[in-house]
């Protein structure tokens, strides 16, 4: 079992930027509807019934989606290519104008756990480049240690230091060279990126 994440850190969320989000990674093979069900379900945050599946139509989780505020909103993802594999993602404000898109790696573990990840993680990469000049930042974190670790501050650009590296940071050059303790970054498109586990290999060509 995975409690890893990938979160990509991104301005301009708009009603038009969450449908091209959300259109693009259906032609990837992440999709809002269940394959088999056509379901499509949010994760409810209140304390009476968290954690519980709440049934929604189309539009109104995308104008969930939009709308995002204090709470933040959490939903599936659903893969094509296997009914029973979801990603869970919760999208929130993270301060200065940035929206945190954070996907769950969670479930895609066991003795294959890097090709199930893998999976998730090429179609994200591919959006965070397709993202352009609203991108701030994109963490990996395959099981989740650094997960009590201020990392939005990071990405945004606070002094909060990184003492557990996940194994893929993406930083504005900026924001990277405040942080003597990542070593042997490489660009990555106008960004620069710590990645200790050759994750940048999955980017498509």
């Amino acid at each position: 079992m995975s409690y890893g994440f990938v979160r990509l850190y991104r301005r301009d969320w708009s009603p038009e930027q969450v449908r091209r989000r959300v259109d693009s990674l259906a032609a990837a093979g992440m999709v809002l509807s269940h394959p088999r069900t056509g379901r499509i379900t949010a994760i409810s945050g209140a304390w009476e019934t968290i954690g519980e599946q709440v049934e929604m139509d189309r539009d109104g989780l995308l104008a969930a989606m939009a709308g995002l505020g204090e709470e933040g909103f959490t939903f599936q993802y659903w893969m094509t290519d296997d009914e029973d594999a979801d990603v869970i993602c919760t999208l929130r404000q993270a301060g200065d104008g940035v929206v945190v898109e954070d996907y769950g790696l969670d479930g895609f573990g066991g003795p294959v756990y890097r090709k199930g990840q893998d999976t998730v993680i090429r179609r994200l990469l591919a959006e965070f480049r397709a993202t352009g000049p609203t991108a701030v930042g994109l963490v990996v974190d395959r099981w989740g240690p650094s997960q009590e670790t201020d990392l939005d501050d990071i990405v945004i650009g606070g002094p909060t230091p990184v003492t557990i590296t996940p194994e893929l940071m993406v930083l504005r050059p900026e924001v990277a060279h405040r942080h003597p303790e990542l070593r042997n970054l490489v660009p990555f498109g106008d960004f620069l990126a710590r990645d200790t586990d050759g994750i940048l290999a999955l980017v498509p060509d």
